[in-house]
């Protein structure tokens, strides 16, 4: 039987492509479960339209990445965190936190996975961090100062 996949399904094939699999595969298991509708003309204009719909969120979200990179480009981030008197902060920066203080202080949305710090940190300074989006690269500059701390 001819179904097209609404889900990547392993050892059957990717989202959207039409495949021959066995009547029972298809009537028990993937058309109840919602993982794939029988191929016929309907259908295959249905799934076009939500393949170029999902085409169209893609290169949406491609496009504010890169414009949130571009962004970056020279910006210089000012974090006020709780440190002691070495230097060391009371709680490291992670990726996460870096994401949420651009979002908040800049209201640049760059997601956790794009930032590439090799570590947390955990003292007072200033630190070029890189992002990396596909084949896009940037760094800005953060700098961590003592002071009371802007994220409650």
């Amino acid at each position: 039987m001819k179904v097209i996949l609404l889900k990547d399904i392993k050892g059957v094939g990717r989202r959207y492509e039409e495949k021959n699999v066995s009547d029972g595969h298809a009537l028990n298991f993937l058309i109840p479960n919602k993982m794939a509708v029988s191929a016929n003309a309907d259908s295959a204009v249905q799934i076009k339209l939500l393949k170029d719909r999902e085409n169209q969120k893609k290169e949406s979200h491609h496009k504010k990445l890169q414009d949130n990179l571009d962004k970056l480009k020279g910006l210089e981030l000012v974090i006020k965190t709780n440190a002691n008197e070495k230097n060391h902060l009371f709680a490291t920066l992670t990726k996460e936190k870096i994401s949420e203080y651009l979002m908040k202080e800049k209201g640049i949305e760059i997601p956790a996975e794009y930032i590439m710090l090799e570590n947390q940190i955990k003292e007072i300074g200033t630190y070029s961090v890189p992002v990396s989006v596909e084949s896009m690269k940037t760094v800005f500059v953060m700098q961590v100062e003592r002071g009371q701390s802007s994220s409650k």
